[in-house]
């Protein structure tokens, strides 16, 4: 049989394919590989990551957080605090140059050893 044969004779051709084909596993056999597939499959990977789904949607942690709301009342025993406190200032005079300051109390460490943001700066 010679190959110039089986160019010119179409159904000698479908005959090898099916042959061929029954000798390869099941799992390969559907997808034939095509110069059309293998170009999808280069555009598919150099596409942008918004043209996947996000599985995260489909996940019911989702919305796992919006029932946590309605626990939380249920189970809240005392009101929620807020979380900028009131405070007054204290005048503070700074160890290096004399500058005296009104600081927020929480920022002070040691009210003698105070210095100014100026000082504070500057090496020395």
């Amino acid at each position: 049989m010679d190959l110039n044969d089986i160019k010119n004779n179409p159904e000698q051709i479908k005959a090898m394919i099916a042959l061929l084909s029954s000798l390869l596993p099941e799992s390969n056999a559907n997808a034939e590989p095509t110069s059309e597939n293998k170009d999808n499959t280069r555009t598919n990977k150099s596409k942008a990551h918004g043209s996947k789904k996000n599985l995260f949607d489909t996940m019911p942690e989702k919305n796992q957080h919006k029932a946590d709301i309605e626990i939380d009342k249920k189970l809240c025993k005392f009101p929620p605090t807020e979380r900028a406190r009131a405070f007054s200032y204290i005048e503070l005079r700074c160890r290096s140059c004399g500058k005296t300051e009104k600081v927020n109390p929480d920022l002070v460490f040691d009210k003698t050893r105070y210095k100014c943001n100026k000082c504070s700066s500057t090496s020395g």
